[in-house]
């Protein structure tokens, strides 16, 4: 890049170029820098970003490993205790439903229920 300005210098001094003409093709020459120094730190934090994300990644993964047995495991607990918990309504309500049966007094819990839609033995006259 030195080299260049240089060049520049020279062509200026020589009569080649004016010195506006010098001072465009300098700063053209400082903006390449710039544009080459911005290109660089681009890359560089395109890379650290893809670091960053790996990183962030493994350390997810980690996470999940480790916490997937223990949320496993409390899913079963909940579906055994749901399963355990419906069990015991239903046989609370058959318990309920055979004590109301037997407390009825009617013809529900004998074999005397007719079948079908006809009356009862003691609805007959």
């Amino acid at each position: 890049m030195q080299e260049e300005r240089m060049k520049v210098l020279e062509m200026i001094n020589e009569g080649k170029i004016t010195a506006d003409e010098g001072a465009k093709l300098l700063e053209a020459l400082r903006c390449g820098d710039g544009g080459q120094k911005f290109e660089e730190k681009f890359n560089k934090f395109a890379h650290d970003t893809k670091d960053f994300f790996k990183d962030v990644g493994g350390k997810i993964n980690e996470m999940y490993k480790e916490v997937e047995p223990k949320v496993k495991s409390a899913t079963q607990k909940v579906v055994s205790k749901t399963a355990d918990i419906a069990e015991n309504i239903s046989q609370k309500l058959d318990e309920k439903a055979k004590s109301m049966e037997a407390d009825c007094g009617c013809c529900c819990s004998t074999d005397e229920a007719p079948e079908g839609n006809g009356p009862r033995p003691e609805e007959k006259e």
